[in-house]
This record gives structure tokens, sequence and C-alpha cells, in this order.
């Protein structure tokens, strides 16, 4: 953002005493920014200037030496001074061409400045011009500010911020939220509206995917509309290095300037103060629905009594089916933590109240929610008249919906869901959170990390492997049963427990088998021979075959 208020060199030419100004060359530089003024009479001047200075000269020191003058230019221009104003016919009656040259390329401004009018009157004038201009701006932006203040107390939204952003700046605009997944297109013409609805999405993705660099900081592009380029300036709503959101303006009339820049910059900065205040009042309410859902989902009795006292607060029905469903976010995996970063300093709790705050939007049916670390916890209420066959599509459209917000939050390569088993009433409601967990535990365990999602019903025996009271005794059988393979295997690619893996999941098939393995046929034919005669290992004994199995499973799962 923007650190100070800038005044142009081209708002001087406003001031009386410069009247008869004329700009000789370098016009392309009068946006440059003024911060004071100074007089130019001495040879070497360019060991005192300073960056935002507009020097003041006869060019009685150069009359006789142009050439030296227009080498001074350029060491000017490095040192970040705006322009010079020259007054001609005292000293000197024009400037070379070579000069103009050099102060066009630089896009450097040289000013003539009226002969009668004194150094002293002029840097008087421009003086009170520079802080006239900027008393009003800081008066403008105090008075917005303060509207916003007023937008706030009154618990308005991006609707009520946008109103009072495109007073400034009359133009059509766009402010995004990006804690809440929302936005708001504020625009009069309804030509126009027609014309960006249709951006609003493009426009979305290229804040997400906004380069990391330069996130923070305002930058501007180009739509083009029926062959018009029509600039698109984008300022970004963040504090503490977390992004909520931008404001998106089409400058359709191209008036919007440095100051009303400078004032949109600095409501940005408050309404991003606006956007924490509501993320802390959020992370309180949502301490409060974990207390209660601790208590709740507690297996004791009396921890559920204290729940029921906020029962009526969070609408909860004691008497509907309840069912919990539990979303963990992997933090062990390293491209996660990378992911975060590109997210530009979201933090973990911002995206689970992102994901929240859009389940709570988009899905019809009742439920509470809680976060906690890297984890979210939900509990699905259905009404007594719901028939079991209705309960399963609706836990599986709201798993669906959840893992898709997921897959918009760049999080679902990442995320696991466990569903646990609907009870009627409050006595069960433990044993489905901890029937949720164990399946995310199960999922967390797969080295295969395409599935993000099961019900604890559809886990078979692998809701052993999500119990870490048996973790230890499951690998310990698992070592046990392929002992002898594993350590054949050292050093050959783990050839023979590879076919036996292969051998059971195609039935025994050898031809199949070499198909798979992308083996000779009388290789496999030797492999499945040698764990027979060599180890003494009978794949088509039943007993053998399941214990084979249940261990080759419990090591792709927990190791």
């Amino acid at each position: 953002m923007q650190k100070n208020l800038k005044i142009r060199l081209q708002d001087i030419l406003n001031v009386d005493l410069l009247a008869g100004a004329e700009v000789l060359a370098g016009s392309a530089g009068m946006d440059h920014e003024i911060t004071s003024v100074n007089v130019m009479e001495v040879p070497d001047i360019i060991d005192w200037v300073r960056p935002g200075e507009f020097l003041l000269t006869t060019a009685y020191t150069f009359s006789n030496n142009m050439e030296a003058f227009n080498s001074l230019l350029p060491l000017l221009s490095e040192r970040g001074v705006c322009g010079i104003g020259i007054k001609l016919k005292r000293y000197i009656d024009d400037l070379p061409e070579s000069v103009r040259q050099t102060a066009e390329e630089l896009k450097f401004p040289l000013i003539k400045i009226p002969i009668d009018v004194s150094y002293g009157d002029l840097m008087k004038r421009i003086f009170t011009y520079i802080i006239g201009a900027q008393t009003r701006l800081l008066e403008q932006i105090n008075q917005i500010n303060n509207k916003i203040k007023e937008i706030m107390l009154r618990h308005g939204g991006i609707e009520k911020f946008a109103e009072l952003i495109h007073s400034v700046v009359q133009s059509p605009l766009l402010i995004t939220d990006d804690i809440y997944r929302s936005h708001y297109l504020y625009c009069e013409d309804q030509d126009w509206c027609e014309k960006l609805e249709s951006l609003i999405p493009l426009v979305i993705n290229n804040g997400d995917n906004q380069n990391d660099l330069n996130w923070s900081e305002t930058h501007s592009d180009t739509d083009s509309f029926d062959g018009c380029e029509v600039p698109r300036i984008t300022i970004p709503i963040y504090f503490e290095e977390i992004l909520y959101g931008n404001i998106v303006i089409w400058d359709i009339n191209n008036k919007i300037g440095a100051n009303e820049l400078f004032v949109i910059e600095s409501a940005a900065s408050l309404i991003a103060l606006h956007s924490v205040t509501q993320v802390t009042l959020s992370d309180r309410e949502n301490v409060h629905r974990t207390n209660f859902l601790e208590l709740l989902l507690s297996a004791s009795s009396e921890s559920q009594s204290k729940a029921m006292l906020d029962a009526e607060y969070f609408e909860y029905n004691t008497s509907a089916y309840h069912q919990c469903v539990v979303m963990r976010i992997d933090q062990g995996d390293m491209s996660f933590a990378q992911n975060i970063t590109s997210r530009r300093g979201r933090e973990l709790r911002l995206i689970l109240l992102a994901i929240v705050n859009q389940l709570q939007r988009r899905y019809r049916s009742h439920f509470i929610s809680a976060s906690k670390g890297n984890e979210a916890s939900f509990l699905l209420e259905y009404d007594q008249v719901t028939t079991e066959e209705t309960r399963v599509k609706l836990a599986r459209a709201f798993t669906r919906l959840l893992l898709e917000i997921a897959r918009a939050e760049q999080v679902e390569p990442y995320t696991f869901v466990g569903i646990g088993q609907c009870y009627l009433g409050t006595e069960k409601l433990s044993a489905s959170l901890h029937e949720a967990k164990q399946v995310v535990r199960v999922l967390q365990a797969k080295k295969d990390k395409s599935v993000h999602s099961a019900f604890f019903s559809d886990l078979g025996f692998q809701k052993l492997f999500g119990n870490p009271d048996l973790r230890d005794d499951l690998l310990a059988f698992s070592d046990e049963m392929l002992k002898s393979l594993i350590e054949y295997d050292n050093g050959r690619d783990g050839e023979l427990l590879e076919t036996v893996r292969v051998y059971f999941e195609n039935s025994g098939n050898l031809r199949k088998m070499s198909e798979v393995l992308f083996t000779h046929y009388n290789t496999v034919i030797y492999r499945v021979n040698r764990i027979r005669d060599v180890f003494k290992i009978d794949l088509k004994d039943p007993e053998t075959a399941f214990n084979l199995q249940l261990a080759i499973k419990i090591r792709d799962m927990l190791t």
C-alpha cells in the first residue's frame, strides 16, 4: 500500500503564479511526485538534492555550457528529482534541442516558469498548495473512515462498503470476502452490470492465483469490452500478512488517480480490521460450539447434562437422529505446508472457517460444527420420520459438498472425512464420534490417498487398523508373517512380496500376473514355485492365504 500522500507535478500547475507556465520537454513525467521545492544556482547541486524535489533555476551557472546542464539531467533523474522550473530570457533564451531530447528520453519535465515571479513567492505558493492538497485529502480519508466505522457499528457488510467506495470512484466495483467466500458487485449501469457479472469468477480466481511476491500491493490490469480496454485496479484487503479479500475497480471513465487510490487503500486497511473483528467473533463462537460438542459427544452422562443447558441456543433436538462427521486436514504432508504459503499466508484456522461458512450457506439441513487444530467436527441432525435410506443420502450429499469446498480451498488432497453411524437420541453420540475419527485414521494410514471419505459401516475388517491400541500387535503379526519374504527381497526390489500381493489380487491367475508385473510367464511360475518350495508357503491354503493378505494390508496401511 502507498505510504505517503502524493501530489503530482502536474497538480502544481494549478498554482496561480504558474498560470503562464509551459512544459518544454519531458511531459511524460508530469505524474512524478513533488514533495518540496529548492533553488538550483550552483554547479554542485547534485550533492544536495532529495527525491521528489522540484528545482527552480535561471540556468545562470550553465549559460555558457549547456552541455554540462545536459549531462546533469540524468544524474538528477537518478536521484529522484521530479523536474526543473526554468526562467528563460534572463541568461539563456531557449533550451538546445539536445537538452529537450534528453529530457524527453528520461521523462524528466522541464517547465518554463514566468520570468516576473520571485522564487520566494513561488516556493511559498507551491508549499501552501502541497500542504492544502494533503489536508484536503486527509479530511476526505477521515470522512470515509468515519463512515466505515459507522457501517461497522451498525453491523453492515460488504454491500455497504461497496456503496461507500463507489461514492469516491464513481465506477463499477467488486468487493470479495476470502473468509466467507462471498462477493458483492456495485454497479449503477445495468449494461455494465451484465458485462462485469461474467468476469467475476475469472477475477476471483486470478486473485487466488496471484503471485505471492506482490499479493499485498495494489496492482492494475485491463479487461476488454466491445473492443475497448478498460483498466481494472485491484486493492488488497489484508492485515498482518493475511489476505481477507480484494476491492476491484473498473475505471470506465479513466478518472481514478493517485489521490482516489490513496483514499481507497486507507479504506481497505479499515475494512481489513473489520474482517479481523469478524474472524475473532467467529473464533469465540467456535470455542463455544467446540465446548458444547465436546460435552455433548462425551461418554459421560454428567457432561451431556451440562451440554443440555446450551441445547436450545444451538437448536439441538435431543430426540432426533444424529450422526458425527469428522474432517481432518493432514498437516504432515510437506506439500500442504507449501500450499498454505501459496495462499498468501492464510492460516489453517481461516481455511477451516471458510469451509464451515460455505457449508452453512449451502447445506440445507441442520448441523452443528466445531473446529480445533486441523480438525472439524460436524453433528448432522435428521427428523425421527427420516428413513435410513434418506439419512444415508443426506450424509453422502454433505460429504460430497464438504470435499467440493475443500477442493475449491485447494486442500482436498490433504483432507480426509470419516462418517460415523447414525443413532437416535444422545446416548451413543460418543460412539458415532469415535467411529468417524477411526475412519479418518484408516484413510490417513492408507498408502493410496485417492480415497478421501468413507462410512464406518463400509470399513469391514479395516476398522481394526484405526485403533491405536492395536497398532503394535498388528505390526508384529505382519512382520512375523512376511519376515522371510522381506529378508529375501532386501536388495532385490521386493520381487517376491510383490508377487504374493499380485497373486491374490488376480486370484492366482499366472498369465494375468505376468501382464501386471510386466514379467515373462516362466519367471512368474519360477517365483511362485520358489515361494512354495524354499519358504514353505502354500498360497492355495485358505488360512495361509487369509493371513498373508491381512499381513500385506497391515504393512501397506501402517508402515
